[in-house]
Formats: C-alpha cells, sequence, structure tokens
C-alpha cells in the first residue's frame, strides 16, 4: 500500500530539504576554503586593509557553516538519505577544508609571531636609548659614577703642602 498524499509530500519536502541542506552546506565549504586562500594571500602580501572585509566575510561563513552542521548533527541519519555522489563530495570538501583551515592557521600565528617580535624589538630599542648608560651591571662601577664609597677601593691620602 501506498502511503497517503499528506504523508508522501511530507517526506518528499523533507528529503528536498534535506537535499537543500547538503548542498548548500558544499557550497559554505568551497566558499570557506576560496576565503581561506585568499586570506593567506592577502597576509602574505600584506594587503591589510582589505583584509577586514575578508575577515567579516569569513567570519559570516563560519557561522553559517556551523549553524548547518549543528542541523546536520541533530539528524544523523539524514545524511544515509543523500545521494552518495553527494556524499563523496561532501567528504572530499571536508577534507580540502580542514587542510585549508590548518594552513591558514599556521599562517595566521607565522604572522602574529613576526607582529609580536617585531614590536618586542622596537620595545627593546626603545628602552636601550631612553634608559641611562650607566653601568648598574658591575656594583664598582655604579659606585664609582656615583661617587660613592666602594668596598673594592681603598681610601689614598694625598698630601699636598710638599
Amino acid at each position: 500500500m501506498s502511503q497517503p498524499p499528506k504523508a508522501e509530500s511530507k517526506a518528499v519536502s523533507e528529503k528536498a530539504s534535506i537535499l537543500n541542506l547538503a548542498e548548500a552546506t558544499l557550497a559554505l565549504m568551497n566558499e570557506l576554503v576560496q576565503v581561506m586562500i585568499a586570506e593567506v594571500d592577502m597576509i602574505m602580501s600584506r594587503k591589510l586593509g582589505e583584509h577586514r572585509e575578508l575577515l567579516q566575510r569569513k567570519q559570516r561563513l563560519t557561522m553559517d557553516y556551523r549553524a548547518n552542521i549543528k542541523t546536520i548533527s541533530a539528524q544523523p541519519d539524514m545524511l544515509k538519505q543523500l545521494p552518495d555522489s553527494l556524499r563523496a563530495a561532501l567528504k572530499t570538501a571536508a577534507q580540502k577544508l580542514a587542510d585549508v583551515t590548518e594552513r591558514n592557521a599556521k599562517s595566521l600565528r607565522g604572522a602574529v609571531t613576526a607582529t609580536q617580535r617585531l614590536i618586542q624589538n622596537i620595545v627593546a630599542i626603545v628602552k636601550q636609548e631612553v634608559l641611562p648608560k650607566s653601568s648598574y651591571h658591575n656594583p664598582a662601577d655604579m659606585n664609582a659614577a656615583l661617587g660613592g664609597y666602594s668596598p673594592t677601593c681603598k681610601p689614598v691620602a694625598v698630601s699636598r703642602t710638599a
């Protein structure tokens, strides 16, 4: 026996929505890959002015991707209803996204590390220029520079009457 028309149309619309969700997720994954590749290239070429727009786009895509994955993970049997070709495409896109995400993270960490080192070097140079040049490392030199008593020096008496 066939299903009643209402239940059949519900099953068809449910399958269509699952298919649409999977296709939308696949499109999001591919777009995220392209954005992350562009971000790495932009950082390497130091086009930081254009980076803000790309970052906002990446964040928006990431939020949409997370929402889709959350929906899919809430209904794991949903993936079993997808055609094999779409499942294979999703798996390939997921692996590519993971690889590009790793490359993106390494590049961003490298850029942050380089920036931190640059700032540390600038601070060290400024400190070297601004701080006094007196020698605080050798206590004997410090006392001599300040004109104070030094335990390493013995006082000498000079007679000027002769």
